[in-house]
């Protein structure tokens, strides 16, 4: 039986949170599938870059963040 990954399995498992049947079934069809295999080394690529980012947010963001949470008053 042929099994379709599907980019969310490919991340699953990326994250190590694949079952270790599926875990098993991906690494077998990375070794058997090219494409599969670009397309799962595309995604640890981009997972890379994206863990290398750093995100500052600015003075003028911020303040408007904590002014709207000063000013927000719950339902309860």
């Amino acid at each position: 039986m042929i099994t379709t990954f599907t980019e969310n399995d490919l991340l699953r498992y990326l994250y190590g949170e694949s079952t270790e049947n599926e875990k098993t079934d991906i690494e077998n069809a990375l070794v058997c599938d090219s494409e599969l295999e670009a397309k799962f080394f595309d995604l640890k690529l981009d997972s890379s870059l994206l863990d290398g980012l750093f995100f500052d947010p600015t003075d003028f963001s911020l303040d408007k963040i904590f002014n709207f949470s000063s000013n927000y008053q719950s339902g309860s």
